[in-house]
């Protein structure tokens, strides 16, 4: 097969289904390694390092393995290549990125793509590419200011390009960025775009993204039941094994979304059947601390509801949750959220103020207002609607304490 037949072929796939995209990409591996030994060099590097970005966007630990092993493959197959050009030492070096950041391991990830950009040259295409890459990076480090910049830049190359599917991807970076920053209204009508498009090109990715994205949205202006209608069309769009992390990510939203409807019972069934046994059965930590999160949220709402007793049993439970949750966000380096579990944290320490546990708890109210309080003025999101709870629940646990 031809290099430009089978990058056609493959973008098309990856636009449906990832699980027939990792099919067939490989079943080209198998065409250029095994069936034909003379195969061009390049051609191999490139199924190579295409399949490996598949099994990253799975975020299943075994994937990633397998991508490091296609990466190191794909290394050498450039390297006995005489004539590689920048741009497939650049695709190399995007795709080593990529890994990095699936994996947490973010210490030289802008230096290699920073190089990557530089070796693209020209190549406006592979220019966005990296820029999408490196304002992922940047809103992994909190710096939400860069990450603007770098999606914006795309965005631009795109436009010029006029690809409207990869415009799409870039309204659903800045839409993530959007609504990371508080900005709901900015980050629904790029949503909308994408959906637009998606619909317009018959693109299952940006249409999965965009339903995403409009969920979360709904998810933040309280509209439950839209939420819960467009991530069941979401859901809908993926297939197991290969989906089975981003599906458990959907259905965490769907909890989510049942918990503020105010259906707590289905709400924790959600989390127990549906999220924590997908993220259990790849060991994908953190999902199960953000699963542990909500689980603990939903206790917090029985016992507010008076769905449970409010005993030291039922406090322990919703306590235990939450904490483990916490643990697990600082580990990952995942302070948004870890502030937020510090916050709810905190409002189960002020349910208990009423109570005999009053006493108790009082302490740990206040130590967790303060520590997430800190955490969301070291990471730039002091001026957002969780610092404004935040601030509040802490005026409150100071006046109770005098």
């Amino acid at each position: 097969m031809k290099l430009a037949e089978f990058l056609m072929q493959g973008q098309q796939l990856r636009q449906q289904d990832r699980t027939l995209a990792i099919a067939y990409f490989e079943q080209c591996l198998q065409n250029t390694t095994i069936g034909n030994p003379e195969a061009d060099l390049g051609t191999t590097a490139r199924v190579l390092l295409d399949l490996a970005v598949e099994l990253i966007a799975t975020r299943q630990p075994e994937a990633l393995q397998r991508a490091q092993q296609l990466l190191q493959q794909a290394g050498n197959a450039l390297n006995q290549k005489p004539d590689t050009s920048n741009e497939q030492k650049a695709y190399l070096l995007y795709v080593q990125a990529s890994l990095a950041l699936e994996s947490g391991e973010l210490s030289d990830v802008l230096n290699i793509l920073q190089e990557a950009h530089g070796a693209y040259g020209d190549n406006l295409e592979g220019q966005a590419l990296t820029n999408d890459a490196i304002g992922q990076y940047y809103v992994k480090v909190i710096d939400f200011q860069s990450a603007l910049m770098s999606f914006e830049q795309s965005l631009s190359v795109r436009l010029e390009l006029q690809d409207e599917s990869a415009i799409g991807r870039s309204y659903v970076y800045l839409g993530q960025l959007y609504l990371l920053s508080g900005d709901i209204n900015q980050a629904s009508g790029l949503f909308q775009n994408t959906l637009d498009i998606a619909l317009a090109n018959s693109d299952n990715f940006l249409r999965l993204h965009a339903l995403k994205g409009l969920a979360k949205v709904s998810i933040a202006e309280c509209q439950w039941q839209t939420a819960i209608g467009l991530l069941e069309d979401a859901i809908s769009l993926l297939k197991e094994p290969v989906d089975t992390i981003e599906i458990g990510y959907l259905y965490c939203d769907l909890s989510e979304a049942l918990l503020g409807s105010h259906q707590i019972e289905e709400s924790l069934i959600c989390i127990r059947i549906n999220v924590i046994p997908r993220f259990r059965d790849f060991q994908y930590q953190r999902g199960i601390a953000i699963a542990k999160h909500i689980r603990g949220r939903i206790y917090v709402h029985r016992l507010l509801e008076g769905l449970d007793s409010l005993d030291e049993d039922a406090i322990e439970t919703a306590e235990d949750s939450l904490l483990d949750a916490s643990i697990g966000f600082e580990q990952f380096g995942m302070m948004a959220d870890y502030a937020r579990s510090l916050y709810d944290l905190a409002c189960l320490y002020q349910l208990c103020g009423n109570s005999q546990f009053q006493y108790q708890f009082q302490g740990k109210s206040l130590r967790s207002l303060e520590l997430s309080l800190s955490v969301l003025d070291q990471i730039g999101m002091s001026n957002t609607q969780l610092a404004s709870q935040v601030e509040a629940l802490l005026n409150q646990v100071m006046r109770g304490s005098f």
